[in-house]
């Protein structure tokens, strides 16, 4: 059995009969990043929202690394969720020793909410105006390009690596305390590049103090028409898309977990959560099911594990 298959299988124990199928009181969304972060925006965004559609109180919790611990050994009630990104699956492929046991497996998904490619950024002062451009630099400078990151183990720091295995570019790594310090030193010229979320790069770009060469996903980016995709620019088989979604712990009942999927849907379809998602991520936000959250928490999974064991990260 394929370990999504597991992973499926075990999405949502059975609890008792009498669990009801949505918190009676407030609830709690953890979040893996710091205020201020594009991950907390959105968080913030959404938990505004959500309390309307639910009529229970949502507060945003910023646990850092520790948050996907907290709601993996939260009450399967429903009133403390996790607001997943792909940090959850980098954490497990990149620790030897997570704080929690089971992996993916200690988690119930219940929903994606959109999809967030990262923009690939270059001061204003290297002379490049394409990814063709930054592979022939890179390549001719014998590692002297860096890239900055918010720390080893980001999703910054995971498609800079990402790059240079499919690249076959030399990339020194420079990493900051968060991806706000990262963009930074892009913007100072200390670091040369940056894979960053349009929401944390967006207000750079439009002020001239960065360039974008490219973005990680399959498709251009609405706010950005113009920039190409990394598959576009010639680094194939590079597919690198953000995500952000809602998880609760393992034992979450089934009923539960769909009331709030139905929850999210009603949420992020009003039209000032699409709005303000949308100016956040450059891109339409999106409810998935359960199912394709898991899908893609395996898929994460297993690229970074095949990443971190061929670049050697930790």
């Amino acid at each position: 059995m394929s370990v999504l298959r597991r992973f499926l299988c075990g999405l949502f124990a059975l609890a008792a009969a009498s669990a009801p199928a949505q918190p009676t009181g407030p609830i709690k969304l953890v979040v893996p990043a710091p205020a201020g972060s594009s991950a907390d925006l959105v968080a913030r965004a959404l938990a505004r929202n959500l309390s309307e559609v639910t009529g229970q109180p949502v507060s945003v919790d910023n646990r850092g690394e520790t948050a996907a611990e907290v709601v993996a050994k939260a009450a399967p009630d429903g009133a403390t969720l996790l607001f997943a990104t792909p940090a959850l699956p980098a954490l497990i492929a990149l620790r030897e020793s997570p704080a929690f046991e089971g992996g993916l497996t200690a988690f119930a998904p219940i929903g994606r909410i959109a999809n967030e490619p990262l923009v690939l950024v270059a001061t204003s002062t290297l002379s490049v105006s394409s990814v063709f451009d930054l592979i022939a630099i890179a390549k001719a400078s014998s590692g002297r390009i860096n890239y900055a990151s918010g720390g080893a183990g980001s999703l910054s720091h995971l498609a800079g690596e990402l790059f240079k295995s499919l690249g076959t570019v030399q990339l020194a790594h420079t990493p900051a305390k968060s991806g706000e310090a990262a963009l930074a030193d892009v913007v100072s010229g200390r670091a040369k590049l940056m894979f960053g979320p349009f929401a944390l790069v967006e207000p750079a770009l439009r002020a001239g103090k960065v360039k974008a060469l490219a973005v990680t996903g399959p498709a251009r980016l609405g706010a950005l028409p113009d920039v190409p995709t990394m598959r576009e620019e010639g680094v194939l088989g590079f597919d690198f898309t953000g995500w952000f979604g809602v998880a609760g712990p393992a034992a979450t009942p089934k009923a539960t977990a769909q009331r709030l999927n139905a929850d999210l849907r009603r949420a992020v379809q009003r039209a000032d959560a699409r709005d303000k998602l949308r100016a956040l991520l450059g891109t339409d936000p999106t409810v998935g099911s359960p199912e394709e959250l898991a899908a893609l928490m395996s898929r994460d999974l297993a690229t970074f594990a095949k990443l971190a064991k061929e670049m050697n990260l930790k």
